[in-house]
């Protein structure tokens, strides 16, 4: 074999090895990207809150001379419910790790006709009273 011959081998096959190493990259980066979109969406006049904060959180449903909240959900774990007819907003509120006592986080507009849903996270902790806890809302 000629010597300009081997080295246009040599370069061949290392031009497939990165397109085979490439290749794979990309299979496993869509792999995972694809793990991501498979949380369920939230249907139409459905709340999700997932308390992700080192305290317990809850929501309270507002408007039309409501007086609902749901169940407090711990840190690490989530709770869906339905909006309640009448309702305009949506309270996000935390419980104090050493008193009980409730804050107040944020609040945002919502009601039974809302599509899509939303999921709410509360994050932080309840250190300076409260005022290291945080939250957001997505919609899906």
């Amino acid at each position: 074999m000629e010597k300009g011959n081997e080295m246009g081998i040599r370069a061949t096959l290392k031009k497939a090895a990165i397109g085979v190493a490439a290749t794979a990259t990309l299979t496993v980066g869509t792999v995972v990207a694809t793990t991501g979109p498979a949380a369920a969406a939230m249907g139409q006049g459905r709340v999700q809150l997932c308390s992700q904060g080192n305290y317990q959180s809850y929501l309270k449903f507002t408007g039309g001379g409501l007086a609902l909240q749901t169940t407090v959900v711990p840190p690490g774990t989530c709770n869906k419910w339905d909006i309640p007819v009448g309702a305009s907003g949506i309270e996000v509120r935390g419980v104090f790790n050493t008193s009980g006592s409730t804050f107040w986080i944020g609040s945002f507009e919502a009601s039974a006709s809302s599509n899509p849903g939303f999921k709410v996270y509360t994050l932080g902790t309840t250190a300076n009273g409260g005022k290291d806890a945080w939250w957001y809302v997505t919609r899906s």
